[in-house]
Order: C-alpha cells, then structure tokens, then sequence
C-alpha cells in the first residue's frame, strides 16, 4: 500500500520531467533507404547516438544530397499542428522511408558534428543555405549535404502556430528546391535548444563556447519571437499539456484517496471502558 501510495505520488512528477530535455526528430527520402529503416520509430533514443548511428550506415553515401534543418525551440506539439496538406506532411507521407522520434533526448551543449562528418566520410560538398535563399546553385560535378538554420520559435501555443505554419511555408519552399536539383535526397528535420537555454547554462559551463551562436546578429534580430506586452498568459505558457494531467491526477486520484483513508480512520470507534459480562461476580471469582 505504501509503495503504491509513492508511486502514484511520484506520477506528478513524471509527466512534468519525462519530456525534459527532448526534441522531436523527422527524417525521410525520395527513395527506400536502410539508414531510416532501421530506426526503431518506438525507440527514444540519444541524439548524439542516433546522429552516430546514421553517420555509420554505409548507405547513406548513396544520396546526391542530404538536407539537415535545425529549427531552434521546436516541439513535437509543433509538428502535431501542421495541417496534413501542407508541404512537409506530404514530403513525409510520400517518402519511401521515413521516421518520426517526437522525443530524443539531447543535451543543450551537445555539438552536432553530422554535416561535417558526413561530408568527410562521403566526399560530399557542404553548403549553407537560409530559409529566405532564391536560387541554389549546385555543382553538378558532386555531391552536397546542406544546412539551414530555421528563425527560433517560441512563445505561446497560439503564437507557435502562427509562426510555425511561417517556417513551415518556408522548408516547403526549400524542399521543392531539393527535390528539382537532387531528386535523390535524404531530409534529416530536428529541433534544438533556444539560445537563451544555451546562454543560461553557459554560466555553469564555462568552457561552453556559445560565440558562435551570435555571429549572425541580423538573423537573430529577424526571427520572429514571442510578443513582449500582453498578460503573462499572453507571453508564456503556464498550463502545459503534462502540468494539466499532474494537476488531474493530484486531485482525482491522490487527494480523493487522502481523504478517504483520512476519514476511514476517524470513523473507527473503541469502547471507553469494558464492561463484565453478565452473571460475573468479582467476589465469588476471588472466594475460589
């Protein structure tokens, strides 16, 4: 009873911190590819490893290119709201291979070293594109791996939408682009953390570098982010999906069953004093 009574104290807790710390990752291709079947779509595994176990499979040399977007503070409930006639959902729903990981874990100083990595193992061409580029331009001669960074998304849900169906305007646009130049393609779609989560954890790493981050001062001061007037309920975002079911447990279940044992315990009731049976006599017992 006790164990149970901790566990389901427990349980509140849980869902706030089980999603802590994890992105949502979406990959597919324009052609049947071992690197994504072999992904486990149950699995919640590392970033860093999962970026290792892509970067070892010997097929994914095989693409003419291979597109990596970052999108700083993405969500799994960001992707969850895309309308499935958008540009991205088709790409996914199209694609030979796929797979959808709605919580990897990844740790706010990891390093990603997959373009880099690939690029040497493959001889591909690295190239950084923004989301906002006209035409891309690509040597005929080789093979890339692109980057793009995505503007951070964050603030309210109703703001995220609005946003988020921006930037998704923006990778569709991209992944036509793709798909003309290089119609074998590997699409490799990640979140990251925000950079304000990078700088306050900076003070506690301080061999964390997080210069890099602000080299690009314009494309910062462009990306689009939460409004700063309004209510706090208009600015952030306080009763998140998981604070909304600890709260449901705490007072449907946890605090239901403290108050019945509460009361079962008051209801007990022992006699005052006990009272001899009848026919009972102390004077004749103590005579024999």
């Amino acid at each position: 009873m006790i164990a149970r009574t901790v566990l389901l104290a427990l349980l509140p807790v849980a869902g706030v911190f089980g999603f802590s710390n994890t992105i949502p990752f979406v990959a597919w291709s324009s052609k049947s590819s071992n690197v994504l079947d072999r992904l486990s779509p149950s699995t919640h595994p590392n970033h860093d490893a999962l970026l290792e176990s892509i970067t070892k499979d010997e097929s994914i040399c095989s693409f003419d290119a291979i597109f990596v977007i970052d999108h700083p503070g993405l969500h799994n409930s960001d992707l969850r709201g895309l309308h499935p006639s958008c540009g991205v959902s088709t790409a996914i729903q199209n694609a030979p291979s796929s797979r959808q990981l709605p919580h990897v874990e990844r740790k706010i100083v990891s390093k990603d070293s997959l373009p880099e990595g690939i690029a040497s193992q493959c001889g591909f061409a690295l190239v950084g594109i923004r989301p906002e580029n006209g035409e891309w331009s690509f040597d005929g001669n080789k093979k890339h791996i692109l980057t793009m960074s995505m503007p951070p998304i964050e603030g309210p849900v109703k703001h995220r939408k609005i946003v988020m169906s921006e930037h998704e305007q923006l990778i569709a646009g991209a992944l036509e682009k793709l798909a003309v130049l290089s119609p074998s393609h590997l699409v490799l779609y990640s979140g990251s953390p925000l950079l304000s989560q990078k700088r306050q954890l900076s003070e506690f790493d301080p061999d964390y570098d997080f210069s890099s981050e602000d080299d690009d001062p314009v494309f910062y001061a462009n990306a689009v982010v939460a409004p700063a007037d309004g209510s706090i309920f208009q600015r952030y975002q306080l009763l998140t999906p998981a604070l909304i079911i600890s709260l449901l447990v705490v007072f449907v279940i946890l605090i239901p069953v403290l108050v019945l044992g509460i009361t079962a315990l008051a209801s007990i009731q022992s006699p005052l004093r006990s009272e001899a049976p009848s026919g009972y006599s102390a004077h004749e017992k103590k005579v024999q």
